[in-house]
């Protein structure tokens, strides 16, 4: 594995566990906010931004928000399922959640369990939400889509939990399940990312779920106008294929074009700019090598194969994507934000002119690995660390 879980301590005070109050006068058991300091100010390219926790939270994976100034947040390791608010506040695990699955053994070996959030595009009429996971089935795990309704009142839980979709070809490795979701702002398609589950090869057949882009309905089946839909040799649930672990996907905003980060092997972290139908070479095509040290693919060009749109020169370690396009930072706008787990950054590549002009590596003081990265109504942008001790944290104009 190429990424440490080894745990770094950020210089911001941990709050100890204590009672609140959540939006409504509902009770549970949250975080009380700490008396030390919460903020820290940094500087970019842009000027000083500050930065601020908002929670803390143990190996937090997606991240969604609701009305006010409340949000919901995954908990990869525990399976956990939380809601919080930007006022310190931390709820209890919410019940209802799907059971997920943990590979047995030592960390490293499994980076299966709670992955993504993504709201209902009717969400504020209908409530319903969507969470990516690890299931286990008698062939082995792989990964599965919840969709489930949030009900508030006195005790916030998810009711009628039910499983819509779950990869095809499950095997036995903890490794590579993908698990970003991102609906299509054009059609409310839902569309899933899976990993190659450590098997290469797989990602190059169209009839194996792995190392693809899943594009589904609401209810789990195959979204009208998919790519394969009338060919018998292949899925009618892939979008594309061709990728090796994709853990940030997201829509622009304004143009709706579909972005991803791509980890690559050792070093050719990508990004792809994804069209339907089409094969983005894993593991044919990569700017990166085998762990060993030894050559990998054939290059980055081959007849037939989608080019990788940019090819970071260091190793990010991507996961979590979004297009800026918000206010707070005008400068931004247009950008795209990674987290970096192997960086330890928030990677911003600045576009001009169709393609990826300059990188800026922010937040490095921090020294955490980036785990989510979501850009809030207001325009901050809001970033989730993956550690033990890992955090929610809001970065905002200095």
């Amino acid at each position: 594995m190429r990424h440490s879980n080894a745990r770094t301590t950020l210089p911001i005070a941990r709050r100890p566990l204590g009672r609140a109050l959540l939006g409504g006068g509902l009770m549970a058991a949250f975080l009380a906010p700490s008396a030390r300091a919460e903020r820290r100010t940094l500087r970019t390219e842009v000027g000083e931004v500050q930065v601020e926790r908002i929670a803390q939270v143990e190996h937090p994976w997606g991240l969604a928000f609701l009305e006010g100034d409340r949000f919901l947040v995954t908990e990869r390791n525990s399976g956990a399922l939380r809601m919080g608010r930007r006022g310190g506040s931390l709820s209890d695990p919410l019940e209802g959640a799907p059971e997920v699955y943990r590979y047995p053994g030592p960390t490293d070996r499994s980076q299966g369990g709670m992955f993504d959030i993504a709201l209902h595009p009717d969400f504020n009429q209908n409530r319903t939400i969507f969470l990516s996971h690890s299931r286990w089935t008698e062939q082995g795990a792989g990964t599965a889509v919840t969709r489930a309704r949030l009900t508030e009142g006195d005790n916030p839980r998810l009711e009628d939990a039910r499983n819509i979709f779950m990869m095809n070809n499950p095997d036995g490795s903890g490794l590579h399940f993908g698990g970003r979701l991102a609906f299509d702002p054009r059609d409310g398609s839902l569309l899933l990312s899976i990993g190659d589950r450590r098997n290469m090869n797989r990602a190059q057949d169209a009839k194996d779920h792995a190392g693809s882009i899943i594009r589904m309905t609401t209810d789990g089946k195959p979204a009208p106008g998919n790519p394969f839909l009338n060919e018998s040799d292949k899925d009618h649930h892939i979008y594309a294929i061709g990728l090796r672990n994709v853990q940030g996907m997201a829509f622009d905003p304004e143009s709706h074009q579909l972005w991803v980060n791509d980890h690559g092997p050792l070093r050719g972290d990508e990004i792809h700019l994804i069209r339907a139908g089409r094969n983005y070479g894993w593991p044919y095509l990569t700017g990166g090598r085998d762990y060993s040290g030894a050559p990998l693919g054939e290059g980055t060009r081959r007849e037939g194969m989608e080019s990788a749109f940019h090819i970071f020169e260091r190793t990010v370690g991507p996961s979590g994507l979004v297009v800026y396009r918000g206010d707070m930072f005008p400068e931004w706008r247009g950008a795209l934000l990674h987290g970096g787990l192997a960086a330890r950054a928030l990677v911003r590549t600045r576009m001009a002119n169709g393609r990826v002009v300059g990188e800026e590596w922010m937040l490095r003081d921090l020294d955490r690995r980036i785990r989510d990265v979501r850009v809030h109504r207001d325009g901050s942008v809001w970033l989730l660390t993956e550690h033990e001790d890992g955090e929610v944290l809001r970065v905002s104009r200095g």
